[in-house]
């Protein structure tokens, strides 16, 4: 098996895997011979490599260092972060098995700093709604939703709404229309021509597409003052956006409708964790020393120090920027799936999260993989053996939008 650059693909070759688009919908059947038709088809939908069987070109991620001695180490590094994990659960077992070949070839993986600050003696453990409480005080100010994404919202909502309405919408903020028309003409889509209209995109990849990179753009460029010692936001990016990209992927290979919206839900998963560190840096100091030294989740550090945990927060912050509320289930319950409204789409970003800790792309301060729900694994009747096509699809994707936002 082999991975091979779409420029290079001629008729006739077999393919050993499935292609997907960028939002992961089947475009062509694994053991399929390729067609012409089919290479402009790929082409069209942002398809940059493909699997062919019997080829001996580049490496994919199944592949890495031939040293058994380098398999090894990162084999017993891997093995530590997953020590909250059951590694007997056939998908855990994948899942690791996926981390170490992709930590094999791919060494971007940023640690969370090593704080020594000292655990006050003395410290109490704050009631929730105690805490959640200080973020209403008159004194703190959360940052407000920029006010183009209800703008664009409210425009998509309306059926009689045309591409050059929302067109006029975006374009009354010259930062989003220049990020927005450097993504869709990325890596990431791969149109065979330049997009140099933001109504011209809208008609290509679709009114949610666009009303979801704006919101998680605008959302994004929100927290700026995290403070360096507490919090790397190149690393804190890079995490959210991998879980964006693998949320939206394995929604697509659960065939569930509005993928973009798992995409959105990926990318602010962890958002709480922002407030933290932006407004309560003694209070995180204290959370990640804890969590380090103690060798325990961090979302379960929180539970016990604040009474809350990251994904009160951002529950708090969603439902003050009035989002909808499809957003709120999948990201409030991304640690405990079975009880959202939602069970489904939940348990996907709460798969993607685990993915993308076990990947070890980024961090939001969690230094461990956190553990599978059995139950909700179940639930949603996905294969193990899925992992490996959509770690693939999500590392090429990952690239092409990384470069693209500057991260």
């Amino acid at each position: 098996m082999g991975i091979i650059h779409i420029d290079k693909l001629k008729p006739g070759m077999i393919l050993d895997q499935e292609v997907r688009d960028i939002s992961g919908r089947l475009l062509l059947k694994k053991e399929k011979e390729i067609k012409s038709s089919h290479i402009r088809i790929f082409k069209i939908w942002g398809v940059t490599e493909v699997s062919i069987r019997g080829n001996n070109g580049s490496k994919d991620i199944s592949t890495g260092p031939e040293e058994p001695e380098i398999i090894e180490n990162i084999k017993d590094t891997t093995q530590d972060l997953f020590r909250h994990v059951d590694l007997d659960h056939p998908a855990v077992k994948e899942i690791f098995r996926i981390s170490v070949l992709f930590r094999c070839k791919y060494d971007f993986t940023e640690n969370v700093k090593n704080i020594t600050l000292a655990i006050p003696d003395n410290g109490q453990k704050t009631v929730e709604k105690d805490f959640l409480q200080q973020l209403s005080k008159e004194n703190l100010t959360l940052p407000e939703i920029p006010s183009i994404v209800f703008e664009l919202n409210e425009v998509i909502a309306n059926p009689l709404s045309s591409a050059e309405d929302i067109a006029q919408v975006v374009n009354r903020s010259p930062s989003l229309t220049a990020l927005l028309l450097k993504i869709v003409n990325s890596p990431f889509y791969g149109f065979p021509s330049k997009i140099d209209k933001i109504s011209l995109a809208v008609t290509l990849i679709g009114t949610r597409e666009i009303s979801g990179l704006a919101l998680g753009i605008s959302l994004i460029s929100l927290f700026n003052n995290i403070p360096k010692e507490i919090m790397s936001m190149h690393s804190f990016l890079r995490h959210s956006l991998a879980c964006g990209i693998i949320s939206r992927i394995l929604a697509a290979h659960k065939n569930l409708p509005q993928t973009e919206q798992l995409f959105v839900s990926g990318l602010l998963h962890d958002l709480g964790r922002l407030i933290l560190y932006s407004y309560f840096p003694d209070e995180s100091r204290n959370l990640l020393s804890r969590a380090r030294s103690s060798g325990t989740l961090l979302h379960l550090q929180e539970n016990e120090v604040l009474g809350c945990n990251h994904t009160h927060l951002i529950k708090h912050l969603l439902e003050l920027w009035k989002l909808p509320m499809a957003l709120e289930n999948n990201v409030f319950f991304h640690h405990s799936p079975l009880e959202a409204q939602q069970p489904v789409p939940a348990t996907l970003v709460h798969l993607a999260d685990i993915i993308t800790n076990g990947l070890g792309i980024g961090t939001s301060g969690e230094r461990f993989v956190p553990p599978l729900d059995h139950a909700a694994w179940d639930n949603i009747g996905l294969p193990p053996s899925c992992f490996d096509v959509v770690t693939k699809q999500a590392t090429h994707q990952f690239f092409a939008l990384e470069s693209m936002l500057d991260i």
